[in-house]
């Protein structure tokens, strides 16, 4: 089972450590400390390889699970996370919705330690909900030079993209698209 609040999803005991000396684990009880955000992490669940975070986190959000929800599903030297939103936007405005998740993730880069490939992906079903997901990778040889802090990797950047869905909130879209400019990241136009 794995390890999380218990809606009975079936996953990958992940108490045993099974990594390369000095790799540090994921640990749900170490994310929620040094998270700041009171919206996200609320509920986190915790799995091994074999899972797919973000089909997962569509499940959680099927079954109506509450906004904030955190997937994470680990391996050696990787970790892969969906968050679980329900913002107030018309369809056709997911894919900027979706920017949040390379702005944020750009905010976490930018504070050193991270990892060495990133990706993100987006889900929206209808207006329900949004699942917002990245994928990260280290080098294990860096991951045990380095030790990397996958967990405050992890809280830092759930911080940084609750402050983005915050601004997204209180200025719209357009709030996203200067956070680009500002990034130096591309816009994407909204389809009309």
């Amino acid at each position: 089972m794995g390890a999380g609040e218990g809606d009975g999803l079936e996953g990958t005991d992940v108490s045993d450590p099974g990594t390369a000396p000095g790799i540090d684990r994921l640990s749900i009880d170490l994310i929620r400390r040094r998270l700041a955000s009171e919206r996200l992490g609320r509920h986190i669940y915790l799995f091994g390889p074999a899972a797919s975070s973000c089909a997962l986190a569509r499940q959680l959000a099927d079954a109506g699970a509450e906004e904030g929800t955190v997937v994470l599903a680990e391996d050696v030297a990787g970790l892969h996370l969906a968050v679980l939103l329900r913002p107030d936007l018309p369809l056709r405005s997911a894919a900027r919705f979706a920017s949040i998740a390379t702005l944020a993730l750009a905010d976490t880069l930018g504070s050193g330690g991270g990892p060495d490939a990133v990706e993100c992906t987006m889900t929206a079903r209808g207006t329900q909900y949004v699942i917002l997901g990245i994928g990260a990778e280290w080098d294990p040889e860096h991951l045990a030079a380095a030790r990397a802090d996958r967990n405050g990797f992890t809280a830092t950047f759930l911080d940084h993209l609750d402050r983005w869905f915050g601004r997204y909130e209180a200025e719209g879209v357009g709030a996203l698209a200067t956070g680009r400019r500002a990034t130096g990241r591309p816009t994407i136009r909204e389809l009309p």
